[in-house]
């Protein structure tokens, strides 16, 4: 199960806290396939709200982005682009062509959180190191 760790803080407290929500919508989704009942139609409202919740999250990133000057503004909306635009709808697709079975969920899974991680770590802590460097200039 994908975890918050204190790794993944960039010190923007808007943008950890929806970091720490999408794990956590990922975790729900995982516990999706231990559950009994009509597990498809839970996955596919979770990956649902996984999906507009990443969206709204993008947007509202992007908003913070242009508030502080954010230097790669456009590079890194390029990167969210791809996500919303491409990705996602992809990994939908395969979802709903599986049946949302128990391994394509697992693959989703495991496919978001490599992205996440990769994003966080890389791209958004770009973020958390400019407004630290624009903090100690006004010093």
């Amino acid at each position: 199960m994908p975890e918050w760790h204190e790794r993944y803080r960039i010190g923007v407290e808007s943008i950890d806290a929806a970091h720490q929500e999408i794990f956590s919508i990922i975790n729900r989704l995982r516990k999706t396939l231990r559950m009994s009942g009509n597990v498809q139609w839970t996955a596919a409202e979770t990956v649902k709200y996984l999906r507009s919740y990443t969206i709204k999250h993008f947007m509202d990133e992007e908003a913070y982005m242009q508030s502080i000057g954010f230097k790669d503004y456009e590079g890194h909306k390029v990167i969210h682009d791809g996500m919303r635009d491409t990705i996602l709808p992809k990994l939908c697709s395969y979802l709903e062509a599986s049946k949302y079975s128990e391994e394509s969920v697992e693959q989703f899974c495991i496919l978001c959180e490599k992205w996440l991680n990769k994003h966080i770590l890389g791209h958004d802590r770009e973020i958390g190191r400019y407004v630290l460097s624009e903090e100690e200039e006004e010093e």
